[in-house]
């Protein structure tokens, strides 16, 4: 696993309030990818309603775990995660597999306490900008993420919803989302 030795610590030494929060934030980044590249598909609206509202409900301490066994039931019968016997080859395929992934083992963590399925969020969210690297010279979105996820860690517990770090936090993800979702979408251009 490509998660950093730092990370996978923290991750199983923190609370499950504070690793919510961490999923959270890694969810977030990815959700601006999935949202900005089936957007535009009119039989995707309501898989991008979903998605919108499952990285929402990330952010809430609240919401039960069945709720998240739901969600988690849901994102499942997305198309991206369906099996099939075709490689997955496009690049705005691959992009929202991965974002929906992330989102699915986020929910998955807030269903089940299990740290093991907040590593694979992290994971997910690591490979796929190791993916976008490697396409795009002079990338560095990679170091951007694990870096993201350092930060993350630091991040209030969501118990402490009228946090403003948790409100920074949530908007810094959101506008890293948007610099991913935009050189993703710069390289299906060319």
């Amino acid at each position: 696993m490509v998660v950093d030795e730092a990370v996978a610590a923290a991750i199983r030494g923190q609370s499950y309030v504070q690793v919510s929060a961490f999923v959270a934030s890694c969810a977030e980044r990815m959700v601006q990818i999935f949202t900005g590249l089936c957007g535009g598909d009119p039989t995707r609206s309501s898989d991008v309603d979903f998605a919108v509202h499952a990285a929402g409900d990330l952010w809430e301490s609240g919401i039960p775990s069945a709720s998240f066994r739901s969600h988690v039931e849901t994102l499942e019968g997305f198309q991206e995660l369906k099996p099939s016997d075709e490689d997955i080859v496009e690049v705005s395929e691959i992009y929202a597999f991965y974002a929906v992934l992330a989102l699915r083992y986020a929910s998955l963590y807030r269903s089940s306490s299990d740290s093991e399925d907040a590593l694979k969020c992290a994971h997910a969210c690591l490979s796929a900008m190791g993916q976008l690297d490697q396409n795009l010279p002079g990338a560095k979105f990679f170091a951007q993420e694990a870096e993201s996820q350092l930060h993350a860690l630091s991040a209030p517990p969501l118990e402490n919803l009228n946090s403003g770090n948790l409100s920074q936090l949530r908007e810094r993800d959101r506008a890293v989302g948007r610099e991913r979702l935009a050189a993703i979408q710069s390289r299906l251009a060319s």
